[in-house]
């Protein structure tokens, strides 16, 4: 009898077993495997279970190791000539523990990991990670650190790796020597590094300390220097450095020029770029002569000369550079003769040369550069309409005789117009060649575009992803796609396709995920066994899981990249962020002179590993300098994020404030003091729905806000129709109560690259609330009101220049006939701040817009408009408003940005005539940008600014539009 034979394999191994000459019928088991993987075998290889044969065992292994869930497979023969297929499930690395971290960060040593929980188990990758966790403690001054790896073994038979870190004191920097002949030089570094001692010596401080040393000799125009080191001695224990720069070359540079009539000081200074961080050169002089001759050049100006002269006094280690200029005519284009083999005018050629070249050459003035360009894109467009074998055969400049004026000649040879006579698909086999070549565009018998040629293989492979085909590619492209005749002037386009599997979803597998739930993020991903999968579907669900706010990162793809298969398993890997947050700070604003404020904020984000979330917040201000009266307001919030068992979200939000909604310190030079306050109590119900990738669905399923007015000393206000009366400071006015309550659509598309630091995109909202007391506001409250905007974000060339557009608008419209009946004062359109109109103060009734008393030249309202309180029912008929923002964003300083602004809009109410309904502004701020958005500080100015108005306020937020 034949012994039990055992045989290992990998997935591209082939099996040789030795057989047994019988006639008796093998048949398999399968031991360790998966159900799923067990399915797969029997439905793949349905011949494997009762007549295995060689090819079919090694098909078998193949299979399973593809899916990546098994270190090897067995294959074993017992004496009975049956097979048994074993798996042998890989080992992952089932928790990583970090002891003694105390001056380092535990966040920033798991990212050196390049592995997480879940993951196979790798010997070598686990040891690189300690060694990187070294080099990580070196970086930080922490040479002596110890790092003990250990692999312990779980119950699961999985492993445990514990990293024991000894830190041992860090290295500091003892003394810094400068090695220079200027002493004035030495004197200058000493002094600006001086504070360096006794420091650890990290290489991001030394990184720094190199970068500051730069910038100060090229602030203090020392454009030559070289520098030497750091170089660094130790002590034996290596806890203390000795470190020494050398600066060659200490000689300080200075400009001075003339002859520059058509250049400003500024601009011959700005062509100097004295302040170019990059720059370091031995010869300055030349080097500056250079690059003012170029921008000479750049500006219209051929033949400008510049004599150079140094000179540098004995035993001084300053040179003075003097330049003298010579100009010369700023020489125009008079006009472009095109001659050589073409196919149209002269005139044609002109003006696309003069429109893409460049903006000099499009006012009408030479630069040969910038010409050159020019032709290169004539080229390249006359390529694109079929003549491949156009090119430029030679070009000449002929002056007028005032040298102030140029004639360009051009020899052009455009050739033949190359046509399509044939359009082949090889290798197609799910979709005709019909199909295709609808699919791509191209047409026989018409004129070989190259650019849409190349557009053709970009809507080919498209078309073959969203079909399933992920993996399909141009076996010829960048080779033999287009075959010419002898002449070129007939080509056949050959599209050689590997087709690739059309791949499904078979099984999914979900790992990383140690706190969430993973049936959170099926539900979210949403893909089904048994559909087709495409690379659109993968990006959807990406963006789905990154904008839960649960990982920090999302990976989706298939185990069986590169095979055969079209059965896949897809593998959804995350690493889970903290769903746990507390912010707290403080700080103060200009709102009335000066206010403070402080916040705290509470929040989870995976309740169970849910996905569900809860919030809190509370807020306390006070204005310090006027008021002096507590204003607060405390939020809560729930999210549902599968209501229904769909990815559609629900949220609860709970929100009560207290706030100062109206301050009048006087009216007609009478002292009045009347602080109106407002305590709101407010429950929103919201449906939130994710249309698409970039739009929103937020449905206020209702909404009800309690009101309640009253003034801080129980004052009222004096009577608007009878402004000159006395004022009762005694008077009593009692508390009014209103409630508000509504529902209503909102829609958001959101095309941005950055939510909170956009630099190109847009971003759309929409909004219609609709109120009435049978959803349960009070008597005679029912109205709709409708607000929109649209944001348009442009680069201006650098993604760090910004131009920023905003339009908005809205309509309100009281509905009840009831008397007294009216749209609550809270919901009416009123503008000023740093989110509309700049330079005007929603804060302050007679700084807004319109303010307290415009208006007032009509019967019904003859004292003029007064906003009264938030629970007055003001708007009786109709209003609407509209603004415009427009902003210049552009870099300062590392993360400090400046920008430059216009805003502008108005608000109408039905009953008033307003003299000046527009009001606008302009201004500058700065911005210091944070991951969250900028902060602002904006410096805005009234245009055209009304008696007893302010003309200028500053603005400080977080955020802008």
């Amino acid at each position: 009898m034949m012994n039990p034979r055992l045989i290992t394999a990998a997935a591209a191994t082939a099996v040789t077993l030795l057989t047994c000459a019988t006639a008796v019928a093998a048949n398999v088991t399968y031991r360790d495997l998966t159900p799923a993987d067990e399915a797969l075998l029997k439905r793949d290889l349905p011949h494997l279970k009762d007549d295995p044969d060689m090819p079919a065992l090694d098909d078998a292994i193949r299979l399973l190791m593809a899916r990546g869930t098994y270190e090897n497979i067995f294959v074993e023969r017992d004496a009975g000539g049956n097979y048994a297929i074993i798996g042998k499930p890989l080992r992952i690395v089932e928790k990583v523990e970090l002891h003694g971290v105390q001056n380092g960060s535990e966040s920033e040593l798991r990212d050196l990991l390049e592995f997480k929980t879940a993951d196979r188990f790798e010997r070598k990758k686990a040891v690189s990670a300690g060694e990187r966790m070294k080099q990580y403690y070196g970086e930080r001054g922490y040479f002596n650190t110890v790092i003990e790896l250990n692999f312990e073994k779980a119950e699961s038979k999985n492993i445990h790796l514990v990293f024991n870190i000894q830190e041992r004191p860090p290295c500091l920097i003892r003394t810094l020597g400068i090695e220079t002949v200027n002493t004035d030089l030495k004197e200058l570094l000493e002094s600006n590094f001086k504070n360096l001692r006794g420091k650890p010596l990290t290489t991001d401080r030394v990184q720094k300390m190199m970068r500051h040393l730069d910038e100060l000799l090229i602030d203090n125009r020392y454009l030559a220097t070289e520098v030497v080191g750091p170089d660094a001695k130790y002590n034996p224990e290596k806890t203390e450095a000795f470190m020494q720069i050398e600066v060659r070359e200490p000689y300080r540079w200075e400009f001075y020029f003339e002859g520059n009539d058509a250049f400003s000081t500024v601009d011959v200074y700005h062509a100097l770029d004295l302040k170019n961080r990059e720059r370091r050169n031995v010869d300055p002089a030349n080097e500056g002569a250079e690059r003012l001759r170029r921008a000479y050049l750049e500006r219209g100006y051929p033949n400008a000369q510049i004599e150079t002269k140094v000179t540098n006094a004995p035993g001084s280690y300053l040179r003075r550079v003097y330049y003298k200029i010579a100009e010369g005519p700023r020489v125009k284009i008079k006009a472009i003769e095109v001659q050589g083999r073409v196919s149209r005018k002269s005139a044609y050629y002109q003006y696309f040369i003069l429109a893409n070249s460049s903006d000099l050459i499009s006012d009408g003035y030479y630069n040969r550069v910038d010409l050159e360009n020019g032709f290169k894109n004539l080229v390249t467009e006359l390529r694109n309409q079929g003549f491949l074998h156009a090119k430029v055969l030679s070009s000449r400049i002929e002056y007028n005789e005032l040298k102030n004026k140029v004639t360009v000649v051009l020899l052009l040879e455009e050739g033949s117009q190359t046509q399509v006579r044939g359009l082949d698909f090889v290798g197609n086999k799910f979709f005709s060649s019909f199909e295709l070549a609808e699919v791509t565009g191209l047409e026989t018998n018409s004129p070989l575009k190259l650019d849409k040629f190349e557009t053709s293989l970009a809507k080919l492979k498209a078309f073959y992803h969203d079909q399933g085909f992920m993996e399909m590619k141009l076996l010829n492209e960048g080779e033999d796609l287009i075959q010419y005749n002898d002449k070129g002037t007939q080509a056949r386009v050959v599209f050689q396709i590997y087709e690739g599997p059309r791949i499904r979803v078979h099984a999914i597998r979900v790992e990383g995920n140690v706190l969430t739930q993973t049936q959170v993020i099926m539900k979210e991903t949403d893909f089904k066994l048994g559909e087709v999968l495409t690379p659109q579907k993968i990006e959807d669900a990406t963006v789905r899981l990154n904008k839960m706010n649960l990982f920090s990162r999302v990976d989706i793809r298939t185990a069986e990249e590169g095979t055969s298969l079209s059965e896949r398993t897809l593998l959804i890997s995350v690493s889970e962020r903290e769903p746990g947050m507390f912010t707290f700070g403080g700080g103060v604003t200009n709102e009335r002179n000066l206010t403070v404020r402080g916040f705290t904020a509470l929040s989870y984000n995976n309740l169970f590993g849910t996905a569900r979330a809860i919030s809190g917040r509370a807020e306390i201000r006070s204005n310090v300098a006027k008021l002096k009266y507590p204003e607060s307001e405390i939020t809560a919030g729930y999210l549902e994020p599968f209501l229904f068992n769909t990815r559609t979200r629900g949220r609860v939000n709970l929100t009560r404030s207290q706030y100062v909604f109206n301050y009048i310190p006087t009216i007609n030079n009478q002292t009045v003091d009347v602080t109106e306050i407002n305590i709101k109590n407010k429950v929103d119900f919201l449906i939130e729905r994710d249309l698409t990738q970039h739009t929103k669905l937020t449905w206020k399923t209702w909404s009800i806000e309690s009101r309640q007015d009253f003034e801080r000393h129980g004052r009222c206000l004096p009577d608007p129709k009878n402004p000159n009366a006395p004022y009762d400071i005694n008077g009593h006015c009692p508390a009014t109560n209103m409630q508000v309550a509504s529902i209503g659509p909102q829609v958001d598309v959101d095309y941005r690259d950055n939510p909170f630091l956009p630099t190109r995109g847009s971003f759309t909202r929409f909004g219609l609330d609709y109120s009435r007391p049978s959803l349960g506001s009070s008597r005679g409250v029912e109205f709709y009101k409708a607000d929109g905007g649209f944001t348009y974000y442009q680069r201006m060339g650098s993604p760090r220049v910004v131009w920023a557009n905003a339009i908005r608008g809205g309509y309100l419209r009281n509905l009840s006939t009831d008397a007294g009946s009216g749209v609550p004062t809270d919901w009416s359109f009123v503008l000023g701040g740093i989110y509309t109109i700049r330079g005007f103060d929603l804060s302050s009734p007679f700084n807004r817009v319109p303010k307290e008393g415009e208006g007032g030249n009509t019967k019904d309202h003859p004292t003029g408009f007064v906003l009264g309180t938030a629970n007055d029912k003001f708007i009786k008929d109709t209003s609407e408003y509209y603004l415009i923002k427009s902003e210049l964003r552009f870099p300062l300083y590392g993360d400090w940005g400046g920008v430059v602004f216009y805003d502008g809009g108005a608000v109408y109410i039905s009953g008033y005539k307003f003299d000046r309904p527009y009001r606008d502004s302009v201004g500058f701020g700065v911005r210091y940008n944070t991951p969250v958005g900028p902060v602002a500080i904006d410096w805005a100015f009234k245009i055209r600014p009304e008696n007893h108005e302010a003309s200028n306020q500053v603005h400080f937020s977080i955020g802008t539009f």
